[in-house]
């Protein structure tokens, strides 16, 4: 690894993601999925049933505080959350690559952008390097389709939490939905050009209902940004009331050539992301394609059949976070949708 081209990027205290886990409420189990904010920690193993269980990332403390909001408040659950991007330009503010791990040991082992792609390579005397390789996609790659390896898309997009603690952080909202990124990079875009920027802009990440032909016509969920004021005026004004006070304060609000897009050839990149925050997303047989619908997939079909069973696909990647250690399970959230 070349120390001087390591990437450099703000620092996350939290991750926001879709809830996979099943919910009791008033007896009936949860249809509707729900978003949690975790921390970068986590939480002690317990016994069960003789055994250690999986270390699981901390519930962050935020995440009570939103819990306050009305909308949440009536929903019993987290499907709102008020957020201010940290960075002022869409092209900063949101990601998409493939990403691939050896879930046998946890460890990243490829990365690319659909086009080209960063690969782990291990030579006769164990040494490893990264080779560059073609990325045709984790549906059309031999790679990624090979038994005990992972393969899916990784969607990050940064943001801060109106009320966080530290203004100098931010936090990483991940998922694996190219319908949530479609809705994202869209909306950002959007936002940049009317308000003159992303800065400052009230704004709230919402849990969004929709349904096409893929899905077979039924509903699935994704994430969606909207306007977390009365109307797109008052958005405006709060806007620019805060960029006028942080102007008089003698603050640099500008944070866009601090950080810069990382490569996808990065080594650091590739290496830098933690397994449990996207293991949920990872199937041990098909990676690359989902036998239900999660939330944000659009599954055709033809896809439906493929996969592995859940239980044991959790059973595997558990096994594999518990080798590979804290230091070494990496991975990045997304989701797979056959739209």
């Amino acid at each position: 690894m070349n120390l001087n081209f390591i990437a450099i990027t703000p620092f996350a205290q939290g991750i926001i993601k879709v809830d996979c886990e099943p919910g009791e409420e008033q007896g009936s189990v949860k249809t509707r999925p729900s978003m949690v904010v975790r921390a970068r920690h986590h939480e002690a193993m317990e016994e069960e049933s003789g055994h250690r269980t999986q270390p699981e990332l901390a519930e962050h403390a935020i995440h009570a505080k939103l819990l306050e909001r009305p909308a949440n408040r009536e929903a019993q659950a987290v499907v709102e959350i008020p957020v201010r991007m940290f960075f002022n330009k869409a092209g900063n503010s949101i990601a998409i690559h493939y990403k691939a791990y050896d879930l046998e040991t946890g460890a990243p082992v490829c990365t690319g952008d659909g086009k080209s792609a960063a690969r782990v390579t291990v030579a006769g005397d164990s040494t490893q390097s990264l080779s560059q390789v073609p990325c045709p996609g984790a549906e059309r790659c031999s790679f990624a389709q090979a038994a005990g390896t992972a393969c899916r898309r990784q969607v990050k997009m940064t943001v801060q939490i109106e009320g966080q603690d530290d203004p100098l952080s931010v936090f990483e909202v991940r998922s694996s939905s190219i319908n949530s990124y479609r809705a994202l990079a869209a909306q950002l875009r959007l936002i940049e050009h009317r308000f003159g920027g992303l800065r400052h802009v009230p704004l709230k990440l919402q849990m969004w209902r929709a349904s096409n032909a893929a899905s077979q016509y039924e509903a699935f969920d994704l994430l969606r940004l909207g306007i977390d004021a009365n109307d797109e005026a008052s958005a405006m004004a709060q806007a620019k009331t805060a960029r006028e006070k942080a102007l008089a304060d003698g603050l640099n609000d500008q944070v866009d050539d601090l950080f810069t897009a990382t490569d996808v050839t990065d080594p650091a990149d590739l290496l830098g992301d933690d397994f449990q925050m996207v293991s949920d997303f990872y199937e041990v047989s098909r990676p690359a394609r989902r036998t239900q619908p999660m939330r944000g997939d659009a599954v055709a079909p033809a896809q439906s059949a493929a996969g592995a069973d859940q239980t044991t696909a959790d059973s595997v990647i558990a096994d594999a976070v518990r080798r590979a250690g804290a230091g070494r399970a990496n991975i990045p959230e997304l989701e797979s949708s056959g739209t």
